[in-house]
This record gives C-alpha cells, sequence and structure tokens, in this order.
C-alpha cells in the first residue's frame, strides 16, 4: 500500500488530482486530503506517520510549499515530494530542495501517473538505505547513515539519530539482523554505527556527537576487526 498525500487549497483541484491517481487500477493507494493548515502540519510533525508521496501545491496560504516540503524532509527524509503548480516561474525554484518531478497543473493528467511511478521506483530503490520501525502504532523510515547507535533499556530501544530520537519493542539482536555490515553490537544493551566512530579504545568508543558507548572485553575484537575491514573497503 503506498500513501499518498495531496497538499492542495482548492478543494475543486484536490479532487481532480486524487480522480487521477485512482484511475490507476494496478497501483495499490491510500489517498489523503491536506487542504488546510492543520493537516498541513501534521505531515512533518515529530513522531507523525510518513507518507511514501506528497503532491504539493507550491503556492499555499501559511507558506511556500517549497519551504513546507523541506521541513517534512527533515522528519521523514525518504518521503517523495511532486510539485503542481499553475506558475511555471517556480521552476528554478523548486530545486532548493529535493523532489520527483514539477508539473504545472494544467498538464497533471498526463505527466502525474508518470511522476508518481518514478516515486514509486524511487522507493524502492531506498529500500536498502532505511530501516523501518514501528512505535505507538506508527511507522518510521530511519536513513542509516543518520543513526549514531542504539540502546536497549528494558523492554524500549532507543536509537539516537543526528537529527532525531526513535523508540521501538524491537530487541537488538533483531534490528541488527535488519541492518548492514556497518552496524556492530558492541555490548549486549548497545549497537553502533562504525560510520559514527571518532575514537576507539580498548572498552570504550566515541562517536560522533561525543557519545561515549562501552565495549564488552568478549566483543572488543571482533568490534575491531568489523571496523578495520570497513575503513579499508572505503
Amino acid at each position: 500500500m503506498i500513501h499518498i498525500a495531496i497538499c492542495e487549497d482548492d478543494i475543486t483541484y484536490l479532487c481532480e488530482l486524487e480522480k487521477i491517481i485512482k484511475e490507476n487500477k494496478n497501483l495499490s493507494v491510500e489517498v489523503h486530503s491536506c487542504s488546510s493548515p492543520e493537516e498541513r502540519f501534521k505531515l512533518y510533525e515529530t513522531g507523525s506517520t510518513p507518507y511514501d508521496i506528497v503532491l504539493m501545491d507550491i503556492e499555499l496560504p501559511e507558506k511556500s510549499g517549497i519551504i513546507l516540503s523541506k521541513e517534512i524532509q527533515q522528519t521523514h527524509p525518504a518521503t517523495q515530494i511532486i510539485f503542481i503548480t499553475q506558475y511555471r516561474e517556480y521552476c528554478s525554484d523548486v530545486y532548493e530542495t529535493e523532489h520527483v518531478y514539477f508539473i504545472h497543473k494544467s498538464d497533471a493528467k498526463q505527466y502525474l501517473p508518470r511522476a508518481i511511478k518514478k516515486a514509486i521506483f524511487n522507493l524502492e530503490q531506498q529500500k536498502n538505505n532505511y530501516l523501518t520501525i514501528s512505535w505507538n502504532r506508527r511507522e518510521h523510515n530511519i536513513l542509516l547513515d543518520d543513526i549514531i547507535y542504539m540502546e536497549r533499556n528494558l523492554r524500549t530501544t532507543t536509537i539516537y539519530c543526528t537529527s532525531s530520537t526513535y523508540y521501538t519493542s524491537e530487541k537488538l539482536t533483531d534490528l541488527l539482523n535488519r541492518l548492514d555490515q556497518n552496524f556492530a553490537c558492541c555490548h549486549r544493551s548497545y549497537l553502533i554505527n562504525l560510520n559514527q566512530i571518532t575514537d576507539f579504545e580498548n572498552n570504550l568508543v566515541t562517536l560522533a556527537g561525543k557519545h561515549k558507548i562501552p565495549v564488552s572485553q568478549k566483543r572488543a575484537d571482533e568490534v575491531k576487526g568489523q571496523f578495520l575491514a570497513m575503513f579499508m573497503k572505503r
């Protein structure tokens, strides 16, 4: 199921876009209308459920759709943005943020299906670059490069990232099985991103942000070997 949000204050045109999307019977989608500022705020609210694709009008009452897109991608970097506007002069401004397509409103019937197809292709390509977790019935896609370390405490795993913190009930061993070789379990309570290491002592690693994480004696050699192997591949 692909979750699509439409940010458009013109209700009539919003319905037209929704109709174009649903004409593709081979596409399993759930379309959400964001016609008010309150609904659009939820798109980039920390902890909110991310949409896979956002169709973004550029001229909105509360702020520019370009600025709104930047804010969405700060909290949900995997979200694919498709700009739709009636003003062609914005064709250069949209490059201030990552986006899939720029469509003039009069051309939506022709180009929107193509844009959505490209967005879905991008999402498929990105799957290996993201960790998907769930917490309180909300799904989060976390960019692997942004993860600094994970800490297990009782029944909760806290995932510390460069700009956000996430939580999951999933165990470290299960998470490690879904991660690539750049992650290591240095302690029964900690899982680290080897790319984030700034200093390595016998029983302690320092990570970006000056986080100091213990390394258990029985895992020290394994973690060092994994770190050196990763370093040699660069």
